[in-house]
């Protein structure tokens, strides 16, 4: 059942009145309860994802969980997300592009590196389009400090077509993901370790040292700093953006890229 824009703006608004909005846990059950089986999120497997997962997992355990298959994953990444699959039991789907591996390779070439925004249109915006035509609400990991493009997130924002946008940490701060992490023991994703501060796709991620910028080593040398998902969907009231069946776990990494693009 799919809730009016209106109903879902006074919802909304409610919500933010209440406080409930401030609260991770308060806001990602009151998402469920507003939306069923409407509400859905996504991962890559990060810091703030892990601690959504770690929520979700004993407030909403049956949550449809969708991580974007691109086909350049690290290899690290795609063990990672298979392991927090087995041990934690979620509910992780993969949500894969029409064209991934040496398909989308045949066809493009290095299309990271001539056209990286559509690369990341995609194999990303995409494959999370066929998500939104199928849910209502979404849930995502953004949070204002993680760049100057993310500084008015709000942990519930209704998108362009009457969608809900549920960003449980988005006025949470590095410190407070670090204690959480460690109070909760929480396994990290290993590249952590490696310098990496912000991990996607291989060719487009490399580690970076710069404390005030987690975002700093994605698209290093490019005057791009977000990949779509989180800025071609519109806010309600915003100015208009210019610009395949999920498989079921356990992951299985797509056919390789010959060796060179790796």
């Amino acid at each position: 059942m799919t809730i009016t824009e209106s109903d879902l703006a006074s919802a909304v608004a409610d919500a933010r009145a209440a406080r409930i909005d401030r609260d991770a846990q308060q806001v990602i059950r009151w998402a469920h309860d507003l939306l069923g089986d409407g509400l859905m999120m996504t991962t890559s497997f990060q810091k703030s994802g892990m601690i959504i997962l770690h929520m979700v997992r004993d407030i909403v355990p049956d949550l449809p969980v969708y991580f974007l298959d691109t086909g350049f994953h690290f290899q690290e990444t795609l063990d990672f997300a298979e392991r927090i699959r087995r041990e934690w039991g979620i509910r992780l789907v993969l949500q894969r592009p029409r064209l991934i591996g040496v398909e989308f390779f045949n066809k493009h070439g290095k299309l990271y590196e001539s056209d990286p925004d559509l690369c990341c249109h995609l194999n990303k915006v995409e494959p999370q389009k066929e998500l939104l035509d199928r849910y209502q609400g979404w849930i995502a990991g953004v949070r204002r400090d993680q760049a100057a493009t993310r500084g008015a997130a709000e942990s519930l924002e209704i998108l362009e077509g009457a969608k809900l946008k549920v960003q449980p940490l988005a006025h949470w701060a590095r410190e407070q993901v670090d204690a959480y992490l460690k109070d909760h023991a929480i396994p990290t994703h290993p590249l952590f370790e490696l310098g990496y501060q912000s991990i996607g796709c291989q060719p487009c991620t490399q580690p970076c040292h710069d404390p005030s910028n987690e975002r700093a080593g994605r698209w290093m040398g490019k005057a791009k700093t977000e990949c779509g998902l989180h800025t071609f969907w519109k806010k309600k009231n915003e100015a208009p953006s210019a610009a395949t069946a999920p498989a079921e776990s356990p992951l299985v990494s797509p056919a390789p890229l010959p060796p060179e693009t790796a």
